[in-house]
């Protein structure tokens, strides 16, 4: 199992070139994904992101959002992920703490195309950089 963030599912999703295949080569090589469950708002955040800055069509974003059901992730609640959250509100954002905070819980891997959050992680969890 692995901890999957939106960054690498949106490039999943979206992306018919090298970034995309070695996103979807990366998360097909474990099919057991988990997130915290605020993942699936992020991942329509991107989408949104991605289309009004007019680097995806509407459609396209449309059809990633619809997809975001089947994508069978396991959905973490956030409740027990708070107090270490906030042990690491120094260096990672809010959101990226929780996919942190699961990682590190769980002795698993964080798997992100966020390099920002890759290099503020390394200390708490084994991170592996789709980029």
């Amino acid at each position: 199992m692995i901890v999957v963030d939106a960054s690498v599912l949106a490039n999943a999703l979206v992306y018919a070139d090298e970034r995309g295949h070695r996103a979807r080569s990366i998360l097909s090589a474990d099919p057991e994904w988990a997130a915290p469950e605020h993942w699936k708002i992020e991942l329509f955040s991107v989408m949104r992101g991605l289309a009004l800055g007019n680097k995806i069509s509407d459609d396209m974003a449309h059809a990633a959002i619809s997809r975001i059901p089947e994508l069978g992730v396991d959905h973490v609640p956030v409740e027990p992920l708070l107090p270490r959250m906030w042990q690491l509100r120094a260096g990672i954002s809010g959101y990226d703490a929780a996919y942190v905070a699961l990682a590190e819980s769980r002795a698993i891997t964080l798997v992100t195309s966020d390099a920002r959050l890759a290099r503020a992680a390394t200390r708490y969890c084994a991170i592996r950089l789709v980029d």
